[in-house]
């Protein structure tokens, strides 16, 4: 599997390829570049993913972005939205 972070989340990236998973930026995904060279707007990340898949090659989102964690997955692309999987957890350490 591969991953693709959002701009907010670009030290994930590195820390999961230092874990060996295929992880990368939304910058290094869809720009070639490490370094942010403007703003990636949702529209080319979902554009980005749906290519990638029609190529048979998913890549995973993971974000912040309420915005692009509903749009991405109402296309039915794969995602992980990141405040989602906190509370989930807080509410299970929780006991609710």
């Amino acid at each position: 599997m591969k991953y693709m972070t959002d701009e907010m989340m670009e030290d994930l990236a590195k820390q999961l390829r230092d874990d060996g998973i295929d992880c990368r930026t939304v910058h290094e995904w869809i720009d070639g570049v490490k370094q942010k060279t403007r703003k990636i707007e949702d529209y080319e990340v979902r554009r980005f993913l749906l290519n990638k898949k029609n190529q048979g090659d998913v890549v995973v989102l993971i974000t912040k972005d309420y915005d692009s964690w509903k749009q991405v997955g109402a296309d039915e692309l794969p995602v992980i939205y990141v405040n989602e999987v906190i509370r989930e957890h807080v509410l299970k350490r929780e006991g609710k």
